[in-house]
C-alpha cells in the first residue's frame, strides 16, 4: 500500500517550488503487530513507524515520504513487583534484550536461586540502608540479587543489568524504635533500588488515572443489550 501512495503521487501530483521535509510519526502502541515499530521519546507520540515525509509548502500536501528502520532489539528495562518473580524469565528477557529487575518475596518458600535465609543472617548487625550483591549465573546470563537493610526486614530484588553504583537521587530516611529508643538513619538508594522505588508504582498510578472520576471504563458501561 505504502509502495502504491508513492508511486500515484510520482505520477499525479507536482508539488509547488518550495516544500518542506521532516520526521513523522504513524501511531502504533505494540511493537509486536507493526513491522517496523519504534520508540522514539522526542516525539508528542512516541511509538509506532517513523517516516521522513515531505510536503509541498504551498498546499500542505504530503506527496513523499520513507520508512525509517528501527533495531530489532531495542534496549529496554523494566521494574517487575514480586508476582513476576522468576529468574529464569528474567535470564528470557536477557536474551531477548530486555532487561530488569524483580522484587522478592517469600511467600510459602522463597523463589528459586534465591538463598532468602542466608542472606537475612548474613545482614544481622548491619545498619539499615547497607546494601550488598550475590552474583550468579543461569544459562549462561549473569544475573545479581541485590539486598538493602531495612528496619525491619531485608529488601531483595532480582536483577540483570545495573550495579550497587551510588544513585544519584536525593537523600532517604528510615525512624524505627528499637528496644523502646527511637532511631533514625539517612542514606542514598543504590542505582537498582532508585529504580525501583522511582518506577515501582507507574502502573498503579495510571490505573488511579483511567479508574479516576470520570471514569471512561465506567461511563462507557453497557446499561442496555439490544434485542
Amino acid at each position: 500500500m505504502l509502495t502504491a501512495f508513492k508511486k500515484h503521487f510520482a505520477n499525479t501530483f507536482i508539488p509547488s517550488w518550495i516544500a518542506c521535509l521532516d520526521e513523522s510519526m504513524s501511531i502504533w502502541n505494540s511493537r509486536w503487530t507493526c513491522p517496523g515499530w519504534v520508540f522514539c521519546p522526542r516525539k508528542p507520540h512516541p511509538q509506532g513507524n517513523e517516516y521522513h515525509t515531505i510536503c509541498c509548502g504551498e498546499t500542505g500536501i504530503l506527496f513523499d515520504f520513507e520508512v525509517v528502520e528501527g533495531r530489532d532489539r531495542p534496549t529496554r528495562y523494566v521494574v517487575l513487583d514480586s508476582g513476576f518473580c522468576v529468574l529464569k524469565g528474567l535470564i528470557s528477557l536477557v536474551k531477548s534484550g530486555v532487561f530488569a529487575c524483580s522484587l522478592i518475596k517469600k511467600r510459602r518458600y522463597w523463589p528459586a536461586y534465591c538463598q532468602g535465609e542466608a542472606i537475612d543472617q548474613y545482614f544481622v548487625g548491619k545498619n539499615v540502608g547497607d546494601t550488598a550483591a550475590v552474583e550468579g549465573e543461569l544459562d549462561g546470563v549473569p544475573y545479581n540479587i541485590w539486598c538493602f537493610k531495612e528496619p525491619d526486614y531485608v529488601c531483595k530484588m532480582f536483577g540483570t543489568a545495573g550495579g550497587l553504583n551510588p544513585g544519584s537521587g536525593r537523600e532517604h530516611s528510615r525512624v524505627w524504635t528499637e528496644d523502646g529508643v527511637s532511631m533514625s538513619a539517612t542514606f542514598k538508594y543504590a542505582e537498582p533500588f532508585t529504580l525501583h522505588f522511582t518506577y515501582q508504582y507507574a502502573v498503579d498510578d495510571h490505573n488511579n488515572l483511567c479508574h479516576q472520576v470520570p471514569s471512561i471504563e465506567e461511563t462507557w458501561t453497557t446499561i442496555r443489550w439490544a434485542d
